[in-house]
């Protein structure tokens, strides 16, 4: 019986710079921990090699009905006022996505990932973690970090952002659901069962606070984390 495969949803590009924040809906009660995810700790070398080439991320046609070249994104408070990316800041973030197009360029993804993290750090001052700008560079943080062949790492991205996202957006947001169906997708990936486990115990609570308790991916997650925690035979 072959294990169902969840594809990533949503584009990892730099279109998500040019993409409209709806108003933020009421958001539903969701779990503590789901809501306080944190980023993974500095980001080692990559160690794991890529066993085989990375699928493509399928674009979301409604998310690129909505894109226009002048939008920006809401601020996290309804009290402060939308604010555009600073000048400077597309360029180098196309510059980090360009390593996509290469991933067996080990060193364009290294250097990529080096900038993706100043790009973090000077966005997070000027904007706090709770905002638009902030959550995606982290989003493609993670998407380096697969692309690298360390899918776990890639998966705590995903988790962390799909908590700020849930945040800012509520569980129910479009970029919600992107975020956590790319942390099922890059989960898949991991082989070792101690991490299956323990990334999993947390991606079970966002997936069931996200796309709800019962659905299908909600209950991979739990059926693929409980095989492996059996013993083994």
């Amino acid at each position: 019986m072959h294990e169902p495969h969840f594809h990533p949803w949503g584009t990892v590009t730099p279109d998500y710079w040019s993409t409209a924040a709806p108003a933020r809906p009421d958001a539903q009660p969701v779990t503590a921990s789901v809501a306080r995810q944190t980023a993974p700790s500095a980001e080692q070398p990559p160690h794991a090699p890529v066993t085989k080439e990375a699928e493509p991320v399928q674009p979301n046609p409604a998310a690129a009905a909505a894109t226009t070249q002048n939008s920006v994104p809401a601020q996290t408070t309804e009290a402060t006022a939308e604010a555009a990316l600073p000048q400077g800041f597309q360029e180098r973030i196309a510059s980090v996505t360009a390593a996509f197009n290469s991933p067996e360029n080990r060193e364009g993804l290294a250097a990529a990932g080096v900038e993706a993290e100043k790009l973090d750090q000077e966005l997070t001052e000027q904007f706090g973690q709770q905002h638009t700008y902030t959550i995606n560079i982290r989003e493609l943080r993670g998407w380096l970090a697969y692309l690298a062949g360390d899918p776990a790492t890639a998966a705590r991205w995903y988790l962390h952002t799909t908590g700020l996202q849930i945040g800012l957006h509520g569980p129910s947001h479009e970029q919600t659901q992107g975020s956590v169906r790319r942390a099922v997708h890059t989960w898949q990936q991991i082989t070792d069962p101690a991490e299956v486990v323990q990334i999993g115990q947390d991606l079970a609570k966002v997936t069931a606070a996200v796309l709800g308790e019962s659905s299908d991916v909600a209950r991979y997650v739990q059926a693929r984390m409980n095989a492996k925690q059996q013993p083994q035979q």
